[in-house]
C-alpha cells in the first residue's frame, strides 16, 4: 500500500511539473529567462510561412515584419495549416535561445503539443 502510495504522489508531483502556465508573449519576451524551458500556453497571430512559421503578438507585427514581436515556431505547417495566419492559444515549450531563421525572432516555441483557437466571450463555439 506504501508504494501505491509513494508511486501516486511522484506522478502527481510530476504531473504538476510539466503543466503548462498561461502567460502573455509580452512576458516571454520581457523576462525569458525566467519561462525558459518550460511548458506555456500563449495566444498570438499564427503565421505559417516558408523560414518563418511564428506567433505574434498581434496580425500587424506579422504585417509589418516586427520579428521582436514574435516567438519563432518549431511547429508542423501541414499538421496546422488550418490555423495559418490566425489568432490561436499555442501550448508548447519556449527557447530563450531559439531565434529562429536569422536570428530574427525573441525566442521559440518548440515541442508544440496543441494549437486551437480561442473562443470570444459570448460566443459560443457550436
Amino acid at each position: 500500500m506504501r508504494r501505491v502510495l509513494a508511486l501516486a504522489l511522484v506522478m502527481s508531483i510530476a504531473a504538476g511539473a510539466l503543466a503548462a502556465e498561461s502567460v502573455s508573449i509580452i512576458s516571454l519576451v520581457t523576462n525569458p529567462e525566467k519561462y525558459d524551458g518550460k511548458a506555456v500556453i500563449i495566444t498570438g497571430f499564427l503565421a505559417l510561412d516558408f523560414e518563418g512559421s511564428a506567433i505574434y503578438l498581434h496580425k500587424e507585427d506579422y504585417e509589418y515584419s516586427i520579428y521582436k514581436n514574435g516567438l519563432w515556431c518549431s511547429i508542423s505547417e501541414v499538421k496546422y495549416k488550418s490555423f495559418d495566419h490566425r489568432y490561436v492559444c499555442m501550448e508548447g515549450v519556449f527557447d530563450a535561445k531559439g531565434k529562429g531563421h536569422l536570428g530574427l525572432w525573441s525566442g521559440e516555441i518548440k515541442d508544440v503539443q496543441r494549437v486551437w483557437q480561442p473562443v470570444r466571450p459570448g460566443k459560443a463555439k457550436n
